[in-house]
């Protein structure tokens, strides 16, 4: 199963704003059983999410993806639009710092 035809379910079933997915599959091929694949964790900024609860919200990603094989393992991170910028606005600013020379 490919990270591609996980990428193309989402996005024809939600239309998603920001989708990012991470193969996480090499963290886990050391797992009794392990085929070596099927670990994914998904970041999906969609508007559908809008007044619904996080369970909804993860049973629309859940449902998007039912027809892709291979998956073992799926993480979600569902928000809105909004809740992005909010958030992005509520991080703190990295501070850079200087080595002191001597």
């Amino acid at each position: 199963m490919s990270k591609a035809l996980l990428e193309a379910h989402i996005r024809a079933a939600l239309h998603p704003e920001l989708l990012e997915i991470k193969d996480r599959s090499k963290a886990h091929s050391a797992h009794e059983l392990s085929d070596g694949g099927g670990h994914y964790e998904v970041l999906v900024v969609a508007e559908q999410f809008r007044g619904l609860a996080p369970l909804a919200r993860h049973r629309l990603v859940y449902g998007a993806t039912a027809g892709v094989p291979d998956i073992h393992a799926l993480s979600v991170k569902a928000m809105t639009p909004e809740e992005m910028r909010q958030q992005a606005a509520a991080a703190p600013a990295r501070k850079t710092f200087r080595l002191a020379t001597d």
